[in-house]
């Protein structure tokens, strides 16, 4: 079992065109991670969110995001797998997937 710091910025709500829908996309993306690392036997030791910050610069003309940090328990194999699944997810703006 590897120990990884997962971040994830994910569009403001308040910011986008269908604040409700964004929310629940949000919401939906923080519980597949959480089933993913459950069904894989791993754990999540710590879960933070960091807030609401404005961009370095505009991604998808979106400038203000919210930023998700997790530590995460997982097996080394597992990891790739919730790495492509995050790049798949179209509520993810950018992520970062490091092993502690």
């Amino acid at each position: 079992m590897n120990t990884y710091e997962l971040t994830v910025l994910f569009p403001d709500p308040a910011s986008a065109k269908d604040a409700k829908e964004a929310e629940s996309e949000k919401t939906r993306v923080m519980k597949v991670i959480e089933e993913f690392v459950k069904k894989h036997k791993g754990e999540i030791n710590k879960q933070e969110s960091w807030g609401v910050k404005h961009l370095a610069y505009p991604i998808r003309k979106i400038e203000i995001g919210i930023y998700e940090h997790f530590v995460l328990t997982l097996p080394g194999s597992d990891q790739p797998v919730l790495d492509k699944m995050l790049k798949l997810e179209e509520g993810v703006l950018r992520y970062m997937f490091v092993r502690v």
